[in-house]
């Protein structure tokens, strides 16, 4: 069975780093690409880059969210909107960086999957791609930031069952570090972030956006339902033991 013929895609987070590469790669693939983001300088010089349509849009404003992509005909959703925060630890966050975290890597992108589906279920036809993370899969320090992407994974999963004969295709890609401006706002200080992101080769964007093509290209019969791709030099899992007692 053939590849899906899909057209258009909505990328979320679209002004740089994966959801930037995102859009990059499926303009050239010949999509007819909503960039969506906050950012309008940046989505208007991606748009003279690629030809996609910008959308500027804060998705934690859920009114606005449901009025600006209701009727819009998806084929492919990246779910890739998300931050950071309180990576120096879970009792040195603040209120609103543990509202914020949730507020935009779950329930954002809940609603803009809502916002969708429903067409793409009436067609018969689609892909939705959330792009999470490995702290989403294993405990690695940051109990907040890996709650909020544990529980997309969760959603991701749960939402399969659901769209069981719909012919709506789900994939989650689950990055560990990537050279990104991420990591600019999840550390106070340039040393921490320094710190976290020596002494191997991270990941990069197109690395991500490579999947994410990898996944939708696949014969119908075929969903990619999870991809979990690290810098070789990291390895999630394993056991940290404390031997100061």
């Amino acid at each position: 069975m053939p590849a899906p013929d899909y057209k258009t895609a909505l990328i979320t987070g679209a002004s740089g780093g994966v959801g930037a590469a995102a859009t990059r790669s499926l303009s050239e693939a010949g999509f007819k690409v909503t960039a969506l983001a906050r950012r309008q300088d940046r989505l208007a010089a991606l748009a003279e880059e690629t030809g996609c349509e910008p959308l500027v849009l804060d998705l934690k404003d859920t009114d606005a969210v449901y009025g600006a992509l209701k009727g819009l005909e998806v084929d492919v959703l990246v779910n890739n909107a998300g931050l950071g925060r309180g990576y120096e630890g879970f009792l040195k966050s603040t209120a609103d960086e543990i509202d914020e975290m949730i507020e935009l890597n779950v329930s954002a992108a809940i609603h803009v999957t809502h916002a969708v589906l429903g067409g793409m279920v009436e067609r018969g036809r689609g892909h939705m791609v959330h792009i999470g993370s490995i702290a989403g899969l294993y405990p690695l320090g940051f109990p907040v930031y890996g709650a909020t992407k544990g529980g997309l994974h969760l959603f991701a999963q749960h939402l399969r069952m659901e769209l069981k004969g719909s012919g709506v295709r789900q994939t989650e890609i689950c990055p560990g570090r990537i050279a990104t401006e991420f990591f600019d706002t999840a550390f106070k200080t340039e040393a921490d972030r320094t710190a976290f992101m020596a002494g191997f080769e991270a990941l990069k964007p197109e690395d991500i956006a490579a999947a994410l093509m990898y996944a939708i290209s696949t014969p119908q019969h075929v969903n990619v339902s999870l991809i979990e791709l690290t810098p070789t030099q990291q390895m999630p899992g394993g056991a940290i033991l404390d031997r100061s007692s």
